[in-house]
C-alpha cells in the first residue's frame, strides 16, 4: 500500500476515535464498563469462534477441486488472518493467509487471493441483506435524519459495488476464456513481452481460485455458509448487549454488524480502531441507547471482537515458524 494511504488510515482512526469520546463522561463511562457481567461474553466468544470454523469450511469448498483442503487444514491460516488484519496495516492478513497457504499446502498464491477475494464478495452481500432486514424497523424510530442519510448511503453505495464485484466474478468464473481475453486486450499492451509467459501463468492460477463458482449448487451453498458464519458473529454482538443488560432487537444487532463491517472497509489504523467505534456509538445512540452505555458496549464488543482471534492468530503464527521480516521480502 502507498504510504499515503497508510496515514490516511491513521488520520482517519484517530479522527473517529475522537468523535467516539468526544463528550463522553468519563466518568460515567467507566462506571458503565465496571456493570458488566463477563461470564456472558464467554458464550458470545464461543459462537464467534464457531463461526471462524465455518469460515474454514467455507474456504474449504472455494478451493475445492486441484487442491482441496480440509477445514481443519484451513483453520490455522485463518486465524493468522485474522492477526495479519488486526496488528498490521493495509490488511495485510489477506495476503497472510495466501502466503501461509502457500508455504504449507503449496496452493499458489494467487488461488488462495482469487478464493479470499469471492470470500470477501459474499460477505458483502450479506452485509447489505443484515441491513436490510434491520433497516425498516430501525428507520421508523430514527429521528436524526443526517444518520437516516448515512444508514442510506451505506446501503446504496455498498449495494452498487458488492453487487457488481458478484456479477463480474460469477462472469470470470462461468466465462473464463473470454474474460482472459479481456484481461488480456488490456494488461498485454501494458506488461512487457518477456512479463507475459509470467502474467499467463498468475493468470491461470487466479481462475483456479474461482472455479467453484461454475456450480449454482456451490454458490448457493458458499453465500448460505456465509449467512452462517455472520450469524455466529452477530452472536458476540447479543452475548455483549447481555453482558450489559441491554435490551437491543435482534434484527437491530444484525444492522449494527452488516453497517460496521462495511465501514471497516475504510482505510484505518490495524484493528479497524475508531472506525468502528464512532459509527457504533452513533449507530446505538439512534437505537435509543446513552452515550456512556453505547461506548461501553461498542469498545468491549471491540475488544472481544479483537482480542481473542488475535491471540489464536499469534500461537498459530509463532507455532507455524512465520517470521514477518520474511513474508515482507517475498515476490509474489
Amino acid at each position: 500500500m502507498k504510504r499515503w494511504m497508510y496515514w490516511l488510515g491513521i488520520l482517519l482512526s484517530v479522527l473517529f476515535l475522537y468523535l467516539a469520546i468526544r463528550g463522553l463522561d468519563l466518568n460515567n463511562l467507566w462506571a458503565s464498563i465496571k456493570t458488566i457481567e463477563m461470564t456472558w461474553l464467554l458464550p458470545g466468544i464461543l459462537s464467534y469462534f464457531i463461526g471462524v470454523m465455518v469460515r474454514s469450511l467455507r474456504w474449504s469448498i472455494l478451493l475445492k477441486g486441484k487442491y482441496s483442503p480440509t477445514a481443519i487444514q484451513l483453520f490455522p491460516s485463518i486465524c493468522i488472518g485474522y492477526l495479519g488484519n488486526n496488528i498490521f496495516p493495509a490488511r495485510a492478513g489477506e495476503f497472510l493467509r495466501a502466503y501461509h497457504l502457500r508455504e504449507k499446502r503449496s496452493i499458489p498464491f494467487t488461488t488462495s487471493l482469487a478464493s479470499i477475494i469471492v470470500e470477501r464478495i459474499f460477505d458483502g452481500l450479506v452485509m447489505i441483506t443484515f441491513i436490510l432486514i434491520g433497516l425498516p424497523g430501525f428507520l421508523n424510530q430514527l429521528q436524526n435524519k443526517s444518520l437516516t442519510g448515512l444508514m442510506q448511503w451505506i446501503l446504496l453505495v455498498g449495494s452498487i459495488v458488492f453487487v457488481c464485484a458478484f456479477l463480474v466474478v460469477l462472469a470470470s468464473a462461468i466465462f473464463p476464456e473470454k474474460s482472459k481475453k479481456v484481461l488480456d486486450f488490456i494488461f498485454l499492451k501494458i506488461i512487457p513481452s518477456k512479463l507475459h509467459e509470467k502474467y499467463h501463468a498468475i493468470l491461470n492460477r487466479f481462475f483456479e481460485g474461482l472455479e467453484s463458482l461454475k456450480s449454482p449448487m456451490q454458490v448457493l451453498i458458499v453465500f448460505a455458509l456465509s449467512i452462517v458464519i455472520w450469524l455466529f458473529e452477530t452472536g458476540l454482538y447479543w452475548s455483549t448487549q447481555q453482558a450489559f443488560h441491554l435490551n437491543i432487537p435482534f434484527n437491530h444487532l444484525l444492522l449494527l454488524n452488516g453497517a460496521l463491517n462495511i465501514l471497516s472497509t475504510i482505510p484505518s489504523a490495524p484493528g479497524y480502531i475508531g472506525i468502528f467505534d464512532a459509527p457504533g456509538i452513533s449507530l446505538l445512540n439512534a437505537m435509543n441507547v446513552a452515550s456512556e452505555n453505547a461506548a461501553a458496549y461498542i469498545l468491549t464488543l471491540h475488544a472481544a471482537l479483537w482480542l481473542p482471534i488475535t491471540i489464536v492468530g499469534l500461537i498459530f503464527f509463532i507455532r507455524e515458524g512465520l517470521h514477518w521480516s520474511q513474508i515482507k521480502s517475498q515476490k509474489y
